[in-house]
C-alpha cells in the first residue's frame, strides 16, 4: 500500500484502494513511529473487537484533522470501517464497503462457537451497520 503523508496540510494520500483495514492501520503506525512524524499529531485511532469464531470488528478513525485523499482519477474501494474525511478530487470515486465482522482464518486449532455474549454483541453491531453506512461519524461511538 503506497501512502504519502503531507503533515503540513494533515493529508494522507493513497494511490491504491484500501482492501485491508488492519494493514492500513499498520502502515499509518509505521509512519507515526518515524522521525518525521514525531513532531506531528497521531493520524488515527484503531479498535479491534474479537467476536469469536475467528471474526473481529476492526475500526480506524482518522483524528486530529488528518484527512485521506486519493490523488489520481479512478475508482477506489475501502474495505472496512474507516471513519474520517475523504477529500474530493475530480475524477475520483470512492466506494466504502463496511461490515460488522472481518473474517480471519485459524490454522492448527479448532474454532469455537460464539458465546451468548459475543452473539449479542454481533447482533447489536449488525443492527447499527445500516446507520453507520449512512453516517460514518457513528463509528467512534462503537469503539
Amino acid at each position: 500500500m503506497a501512502l504519502t503523508f503531507l503533515p503540513a496540510s494533515l493529508v494522507i494520500e493513497s494511490t491504491d484502494s484500501i482492501p485491508d483495514l488492519p494493514a492500513f492501520h499498520l502502515a499509518l503506525r509505521d509512519w507515526e513511529d518515524s522521525a518525521e512524524a514525531a513532531v506531528h499529531p497521531v493520524t488515527h485511532t484503531y479498535k479491534r473487537v474479537a467476536l469469536g469464531g475467528g471474526a473481529a470488528f476492526h475500526a480506524v478513525a482518522l483524528v486530529n484533522g488528518w484527512r485521506l485523499r486519493f490523488p489520481n482519477p479512478g475508482t477506489y474501494v475501502i474495505n472496512g470501517n474507516l471513519s474520517g474525511d475523504i477529500l474530493p478530487v475530480a475524477g475520483v470515486y470512492v466506494e466504502r464497503q463496511t461490515s460488522a465482522a472481518y473474517v480471519t482464518t485459524s490454522s492448527g486449532g479448532a474454532i469455537s462457537a460464539l458465546t451468548p455474549e459475543q452473539a449479542a454483541q454481533l447482533a447489536a453491531l449488525a443492527t447499527l451497520l445500516p446507520k453507520v453506512k449512512q453516517d460514518t461519524s457513528l463509528i467512534p461511538a462503537l469503539l
